[in-house]
């Protein structure tokens, strides 16, 4: 995988040779676009987890009704030069509302270049196996590390409760996110015959960060990142067909889940990401599901888990409904046998009110126990909201 990414970094530097003597036809000018999405959620928490109080899980009361918000503002633009190569940049602002619970102002930031080859893209941004993954459908959108219930934005997570990717933010989902938006280099190939490649080297997932990097602090960190993975998409007889692959592989140094220390003259963890993922969609309807699997070595065994999800959606003019499932199991503690166990059901509804006008619903139900199964370990609860995506 490295001498693949050595080679694709020679051909961005001989392509970027290449096009020094071609001139662009005009100057790039950036164009606005983006999202503002708001939620009225109302949330019902388990009450034994609420009324428990101990140093590990510090419960207390939680908002029966909330509004949640998540915003972006995309600027974006591009330019052909001469040669025939389209440069362009995408900034993406984060604008209010902060559903991912994170301070950063801006989300992805990348250029990209473009051509018969393919498109390379530099910067902040989402792993080639990421860009290419299927999951289950949703009809709101509301799915995911970045939807309400399953993003935890809604129903508590214990603390106890590990995630599919406990190295990363969120981590309820398929689709292999430990590297989150860090800075690396991604490789999308052209389509060949329904075909698509991504690859993508990240050095390390400290995201937004031009220092150097110590990777034997007291935060675990995951550093040499390498992903790749591949997407079949194609239409036979009215019948829609997606199915992708993906795999990645990193180490894992400083102090890991549980306290375990890595790095620092102890070696490193290894682990290994495997996704799948597959969409079939016919007169309207769209079955989906994904599953994902996390293989660490023994230093941080409490890493491993998997996670899959499946639903159907129907979509006809300005209507579509959905139904989702999702369930992760990662190993627990190594001093108690058993696994820790997440679980979402959720049925979603869109209706169109106009051009980027999107009236939303979503009811929910979610389950985090510990493998241990004490009552401070465990939450459980039922969340309804509706909300309005303005598109733009």
């Amino acid at each position: 995988m490295k001498k693949v990414l050595i080679a694709s970094t020679a051909l961005v530097a001989a392509t970027l040779v290449s096009a020094g003597a071609a001139s662009a036809s005009e100057k790039i000018k950036l164009n606005l676009g983006g999202y503002s999405k708001w939620w009225v959620v109302a949330a019902q928490q388990d009450s034994s987890f609420q009324s428990n109080h101990n140093t590990a899980n510090i419960q207390g009361d939680y908002n029966n009704v909330d509004i949640k918000g998540d915003n972006e503002v995309y600027f974006g633009g591009s330019t052909t030069l001469d040669n025939g190569l389209k440069v362009g940049v995408d900034i993406q602002l984060e604008a209010g509302g902060h559903t991912d619970q994170s301070s950063d102002t801006i989300d992805e930031s990348y250029v990209f270049i473009q051509g018969g080859f393919g498109k390379f893209i530099v910067g902040a941004k989402n792993n080639g196996t990421y860009l290419i993954h299927n999951t289950a459908p949703d009809a709101a959108g509301n799915w995911n590390e970045g939807g309400i219930l399953t993003g935890g934005f809604s129903v508590a997570k214990p603390t106890n409760v590990q995630t599919i990717t406990p190295l990363a933010t969120g981590g309820n989902t398929t689709a292999i996110v430990t590297d989150g938006d860090a800075e690396g280099i991604t490789y999308v190939s052209p389509t060949f015959y329904g075909f698509t490649a991504g690859a993508s080297y990240k050095p390390n997932v400290k995201e937004d960060d031009r220092g150097t990097t110590n990777l034997s602090t007291a935060t675990a960190v995951a550093s040499d990142v390498y992903g790749a993975g591949v997407l079949y998409a194609n239409t036979f007889g009215g019948v829609g067909v997606k199915v992708d692959a993906g795999f990645a592989t990193y180490a894992v140094e400083g102090t890991g889940t549980g306290g375990i220390v890595v790095g620092g003259g102890l070696g490193s963890s290894d682990v290994d990401e495997y996704s799948t993922g597959a969409q079939l969609s016919y007169a309207g309807f769209t079955l989906g599901g994904s599953y994902r699997k996390v293989n660490a070595d023994a230093t941080l065994s409490e890493l491993s888990g998997d996670a899959f999800d499946v639903g159907l959606q129907y979509a006809s003019g300005p209507y579509a409904v959905s139904i989702a499932y999702f369930q992760s199991k990662v190993d627990g503690s190594k001093v108690i046998a058993g696994d820790d166990e997440i679980e979402f059901y959720q049925a979603s509804g869109k209706y169109n009110l106009g051009a980027g006008v999107d009236a939303l619903a979503s009811v929910g139900y979610a389950s985090f126990e510990d493998e241990s199964g004490l009552v401070q370990t465990k939450n459980e609860g039922w969340v309804v909201m509706t909300g309005l995506s303005l598109a733009f």
